[in-house]
């Protein structure tokens, strides 16, 4: 993987993990996490030659550029606000409201930057690479929704105690809670991205226009309509779930739970920096 690859990740990576460390968990992220971070991982996705990947590189470079004068400063910004929240014993529920919110259109922002490169190298593919492309899509949401479905609960326990340290009884007792709330729309999930698959492949293999790829692309990784309207529900009883949890949690932590969240935030803070910088 390329160094501004890497970097460009990182930059996503921050922005989600700044959510999830005020939400405590990556459930609320559940269904929308795996498109958006698909959207930075086109090497990944595509069987790519020597002369495409490349090109890549060099998009990817120049976005870089960009991204640090342009992007880079409302991140920062954002984590010192994450930072506030996690020093403060009783946040505002507002505040936590915003820095969803805000989160969101962060990563709504980022990835919107890299749909034209995304766009023109896919239409670059040819047959093989397209069908190559078709098979690791269809292989990658199996692997997501066979973990996503595995001990929900738990792993969102491990995760949040990852940022904040061991929880208390009644902290792991409102987690829990609150992901068991969670409803459950994997099955239409799963049949909403594999017709979304094939609808890309088949403009692939027509070769639609730059505009119209692009255009999927958006509507695929960013547009609440979409989807059909169960998912639409699903986004905003998810979001006015975890918005609330997240508060209600937030507001149990310790000085050293808050502590140890801070102090990871500062970490993340610092490696943007010095990838920033190279």
């Amino acid at each position: 993987m390329s160094r501004p690859n890497r970097a460009i990740r990182r930059y996503l990576a921050v922005i989600i993990v700044s959510l999830t460390v005020v939400a405590c968990s990556r459930v609320e992220l559940a269904y929308e996490n795996a498109d958006w971070v698909g959207a930075w991982q086109v090497s990944d996705y595509l069987d790519l030659t020597s002369e495409q990947r490349s090109r890549l590189r060099d998009g990817l470079a120049v976005y870089q550029q960009y991204h640090r004068q342009n992007r880079l400063p409302d991140i920062n910004a954002y984590l010192d606000r994450v930072d506030t929240v996690l020093a403060t014993p009783e946040p505002q529920k507002a505040d936590v409201d915003a820095l969803f919110i805000d989160g969101e259109q962060l990563v709504r922002t980022n990835v919107t930057d890299v749909i034209p490169l995304a766009a023109e190298l896919l239409r670059e593919l040819d047959g093989d690479q397209i069908e190559a492309l078709r098979t690791t899509l269809a292989e990658g949401r199996d692997a997501y929704i066979e973990r996503l479905l595995v001990d929900q609960e738990q792993r969102a326990i491990e995760r949040t105690e990852n940022w904040v340290g061991r929880l208390n009884t009644r902290q792991r007792t409102e987690l829990t809670q609150c992901v068991a709330a969670m409803p459950d729309v994997s099955e239409e999930w799963q049949t909403w991205r594999r017709q979304t698959e094939a609808d890309l492949i088949n403009l692939l293999r027509n070769d639609a226009p730059q505009a119209e790829v692009e255009a999927f692309l958006q509507g695929w990784l960013l547009e609440d309509a979409a989807r059909p309207p169960v998912l639409q529900d699903y986004r905003q009883t998810s979001r006015a779930l975890w918005r609330r949890c997240t508060h209600r949690l937030l507001t149990t932590l310790t000085p050293a739970q808050r502590a140890q969240a801070r102090e990871r935030i500062a970490g993340y803070r610092g490696d943007l920096e010095t990838v920033a910088s190279r």
